[in-house]
């Protein structure tokens, strides 16, 4: 719950795509707060893109 006074920090869907693939590829050695925001952005993603969309982006993300 965001309170008043409390700062934040709004990602676009595009901001997402590009975080979420290095998160992804990297989850067994983020701590239990940077799994959190990846769940964040995964949720995010998969209400925007359907499940090819991002797992074209993982790929993408692999071959580079």
């Amino acid at each position: 719950m965001v309170t008043e006074g409390e700062e934040g920090v709004f990602l676009t869907l595009e901001e997402c795509t590009v975080l979420f693939p290095k998160l992804k590829k990297n989850e067994s050695s983020l701590s239990i707060d940077e799994r959190v925001i990846m769940l964040k952005i995964e949720k995010v993603l998969y209400r925007k893109l359907s499940i090819t969309d991002i797992e074209e982006l993982l790929l993408r993300a692999e071959a580079q």
